[in-house]
């Protein structure tokens, strides 16, 4: 196996067996001789490979952000794809996963580990493309996952909704998902009042408000009060 191949495996857990299909995914455009055509420049670089990857990465993302937050809405679940998709994320985990021995670089570009947050983000697409046409979306998901886990962990993941983040608590300490009961709790039929009531791993909370959902996020709240930081 070449070096390549090797940190490929090593860092995102699929062995490519299409050892051209690799090094194309590996060669930055500054490796291809300026002099050569357009054709040429074509078949060497990995340019079309980082289209490919941006748009299976984004599906990717979508996929695992729903899985792993049954209970967001539209709005949190683009901000959770578009902050793991983003070039910072992506050139953090392409450095945490010790991938700079893939790249394949022209002289003018520099030292694979000073490049910038862009190159980083382009060369880690296209090792996600080229995983997905050498084994398919299984290897593909596996490989987003391996190589963004640790972002998808980061604070912030769950945004400022108390749920997302009592969510993150409990999937982190407990394995298991916070359960909610809502019932109308009070009010008029022009302004309703509803209480939830939160429960896991032996701790439970309520909250009261206007809906259903603002009544679950001051549940949710007040239960990580009551845990605290």
């Amino acid at each position: 196996m070449t070096s390549e191949a090797v940190a490929v495996e090593t860092a995102l857990g699929h062995r490519i067996a299409d050892h051209a299909l690799l090094l194309r995914a590996c060669t930055h455009a500054s490796r291809v001789n300026p002099q050569a055509a357009d054709r040429e420049r074509v078949a060497q670089a990995n340019e079309r490979l980082e289209f490919l990857g941006d748009a299976l990465l984004a599906a990717a993302l979508a996929e695992w952000a729903c899985e792993r937050f049954p209970e967001a809405d539209e709005g949190h679940l683009s901000r959770v794809k578009s902050r793991l998709a983003s070039r910072a994320a992506l050139a953090a985990a392409w450095d945490r996963r010790g991938l700079a021995p893939t790249a394949r670089l022209g002289a003018t570009v520099g030292p694979a580990e000073r490049l910038p947050e862009s190159v980083k983000a382009n060369l880690a697409e296209a090792l996600l493309a080229a995983i997905y046409l050498d084994g398919g979306w299984p290897a593909l998901t596996a490989a987003v996952r391996r190589l963004l886990a640790e972002a998808m962990e980061e604070p912030d993941a769950a945004g400022a909704d108390p749920c997302m983040r009592l969510q993150t608590w409990a999937l982190a300490r407990h394995r298991a998902l916070p359960t909610y009961e809502t019932v109308r709790s009070g009010g008029s039929d022009h302004a309703p009042e509803f209480t939830a009531t939160v429960a896991i791993g032996g701790l439970t909370a309520q909250g009261t408000s206007t809906s259903t959902r603002r009544a679950k996020a001051a549940a949710a709240e007040a239960l990580l009060a009551a845990i605290g930081p």
